[in-house]
């Protein structure tokens, strides 16, 4: 019974971290967007034309347990992932 208490707690410590470490990431990615466009306005002297932009609308991170299989981790995703830290 221990064992088990254990594990669960061990279970809740790593989702938590999951859960931080996808917010920072996605604070990170608008600042480096923000950023992108900062330059590219000082560079071009004008704003990112709309099409050229990639609004994303705020997900919500749930606290709760993964219910459905995700894509983030596909090798696919995390080269563009890749490639786009790169630019």
């Amino acid at each position: 019974m221990a064992q088990v208490a254990f594990l669960q707690g061990e279970r809740k410590g790593q989702e938590n971290l999951k859960t931080d470490l996808v917010r920072r990431i996605k604070m990170l990615e608008y600042a480096l967007k923000q950023e992108r466009a900062k330059y590219h306005k000082l560079k071009f002297g004008t704003d990112l034309n709309p099409g050229e932009k990639k609004s994303e609308p705020a997900e919500q991170v749930s606290n709760g347990p993964v219910e459905s299989v995700t894509l983030e981790n596909s090798p696919l995703v995390w080269k563009e992932g890749r490639q786009l830290l790169r630019q």
